[in-house]
């Protein structure tokens, strides 16, 4: 097997991390790496085991995503439907799966393969009724899909002009350059047979409330669009789906200020991630030292990292664990 390298690629995730605390940034994508191997060292390993944590926020999001790139597939290759039913029979299994997971531990030598919940493993006392909430946000966020206009809509397209969709394989893409890592849920190429390359329509569905965040996220789906399949970035249209509390359709698309901008913001946040590297070329990072913690407490209260942060591990440290529910929704390009 080839060895595998610990590349710099950028995505919004990363960014959004990169601004928020940098030492949670070093210890995600940096001091795990490695920290799969029996031998590593203490540290690593233990970062490594942190980085495939989740959180009941964070797995109600992936369950969801993963139900509905199932729905995708089923569709685009034998033009089938699944029922509700089923989508939602398969999702409480992959949730009682992962509250069982973490119940066992195996997660503590096998990180990768079972899942190990943030609100369980830091002793969080109401952490089940938290779950049976969060369960709740499963199935109404797939009750709304699957009653959404646009499930209605994508049924009516044919399936060979999807560009891409949430559960394809994926790799980075060269924007200006940098190496992006980052797709929308599904794109799909809606320009008449007379006027190729005239619209490119990208669907995002997301299990959380709307957040600012969400049209910035659109605005580098339209760069992606302009370099992996020719689209003018001008030409791209996006339908953010929002899933939970209530189903909420909201169409947007990109003018040429907010292009520029989001340009901008990509070279600059990459030459920001350079900045902190002893070696560019081989994504060496400086000493822990370059990546001061925050100095937000509703951060630290969410962050996975707690233990491996001086003042951040203790009980007393933790701001109350309601500010666990602001967590962001599930997002894959951590």
């Amino acid at each position: 097997m080839a060895e595998i390298h610990n590349e710099l690629k950028w995505s919004f995730s990363r960014m959004k991390t990169f601004d928020s605390c940098r030492r949670q940034y070093y210890l995600r994508h940096y001091l795990f790496w490695d920290g799969w191997k029996k031998d590593a060292p203490e540290e690593r390993r233990t970062a490594y085991r942190l980085s495939k944590m989740t959180s009941l926020p964070m797995l109600a999001g992936a369950i969801v995503h993963n139900r509905i790139a199932d729905a995708f597939k089923r569709y685009r290759f034998n033009r089938t439907s699944i029922s509700l039913n089923e989508i939602i029979e398969t999702a409480r299994l992959d949730w009682e799966r992962g509250i069982a997971e973490s119940e066992s531990g195996k997660w503590r030598t096998q990180p990768k393969q079972y899942c190990c919940i943030f609100e369980h493993y830091s002793g969080v006392p109401d952490w089940k009724e938290r779950a049976r909430d969060m369960w709740d946000r499963v199935e109404t966020s797939l009750r709304s899909f699957d009653a959404s206009g646009t499930w209605a809509d994508l049924r009516k397209t044919v399936p060979v002009r999807w560009l891409a969709y949430d559960g394809d394989p994926f790799e980075s893409v060269l924007v200006d350059g940098i190496p992006v890592f980052g797709r929308p849920d599904l794109a799909y190429d809606g320009s008449k047979a007379e006027n190729p390359k005239s619209r490119c329509w990208i669907f995002e569905f997301k299990s959380g409330r709307p957040r600012d965040g969400d049209v910035l996220q659109v605005r580098y789906y339209a760069l992606v669009a302009a370099a992996d399949w020719g689209f003018d970035p001008r030409s791209v249209k996006a339908r953010l789906v929002y899933l939970h509390p209530q189903l909420i359709e909201r169409e947007m698309s990109v003018d040429e200020d907010a292009l520029a901008d989001a340009g901008r913001v990509l070279r600059q946040s990459f030459d920001d991630m350079k900045s902190v590297l002893a070696d560019p070329e081989h994504n060496i990072p400086l000493d822990i030292s370059a990546f001061p913690p925050t100095v937000r407490s509703d951060l630290c209260a969410r962050c996975f990292y707690q233990e491996m942060c001086e003042g951040r591990g203790t009980e007393a440290s933790r701001p109350a664990a309601a500010a666990l529910e602001d967590e962001d929704d599930f997002d894959p390009f951590v």
